[in-house]
């Protein structure tokens, strides 16, 4: 069954009266953005400089080594036994491989723009443990890449504040994303892992709201007064429901009139 709970704002959240509608969604987003983009620049350059040149100067060092050992060894059918040197080159290029892999997914950051689904996927792949799935419905084509960031941030956020030791990740996640003129909508909808389902043995279980850990439950009403954006937590099913109105910036939209 369905959780009935009405959508509202959380407290805190409303901004006042004579507050400035372009700040509806603070430049915080957009500071700790900058600040992710230039640690996980600087971890980049730390692997470019480090680790990755080490490893692509072994190469070069074991062939040296080859070189001062001499031919391969043969047995007595006359067939190259498997050279140990060779195996050793096999694993430092695929060890340089996984940490070029690294280097491309932390910068740069964000990612370069292909889209909603594109970027929510990149921005979630650390914290779930299978893909997101993305529901872009009625004027999310609309987004422009400023707003497709703070979509992206804002549901980095909100698994954040749910996903921990205590709470593993869900098992399956899916965010569904529209937008009017003035608000953008946000459902993300979570199965939780069964080990971490406080409803799973009590089908009678009536309590969506008190059964989400504290933590979460104070993590979504702090992101949501941040934003300035009506929020609510609930259950439908076995499944979480976070459901936030997120006003949005003018001098983040584009093309509309």
């Amino acid at each position: 069954m369905i959780d009935d709970g009405t959508l509202c704002a959380v407290p805190g959240a409303v901004a006042q009266d004579d507050a400035d509608p372009g700040t509806a969604v603070p430049h915080l987003l957009d500071m700790v953005r900058r600040l992710r983009a230039r640690e996980r620049g600087y971890l980049a350059g730390v692997l470019h400089d480090g680790p990755i040149q080490e490893l692509a100067a072994a190469p070069l060092e074991l062939a040296e080594a080859r070189r001062a050992l001499g031919t391969s060894p043969r047995d007595e059918l006359g067939l190259v036994i498997t050279d140990e040197l060779d195996l050793v080159a096999q694993q430092v290029d695929a060890a340089g491989q996984s940490l070029r892999s690294l280097q491309d997914e932390l910068w740069p950051f964000p990612p370069p723009s292909s889209g909603l689904d594109t970027a929510l996927r990149l921005r979630t792949g650390w914290l779930l443990d299978t893909p997101l799935a993305v529901d872009a419905s009625v004027g999310a084509a609309g987004l422009s890449e400023a707003e497709i960031q703070v979509v992206a941030d804002i549901v980095e956020l909100i698994l954040a504040g749910l996903v921990s030791p205590e709470t593993p990740a869900p098992a399956g996640a899916l965010a569904a994303v529209r937008a009017d003129r003035d608000l953008i909508f946000l459902e993300l909808t979570m199965t939780p892992a069964p080990a971490s389902d406080p409803a799973s043995a009590d089908p009678a279980f009536a309590d969506p709201v008190s059964s989400a850990p504290a933590a979460a439950r104070a993590s979504l009403r702090s992101l949501a007064a941040v934003i300035q954006a009506g929020a609510d937590l609930g259950r439908h099913g076995r499944r979480w429901r976070v459901r936030m109105e997120i006003p949005r910036r003018p001098d983040h939209q584009s093309g509309l009139r």
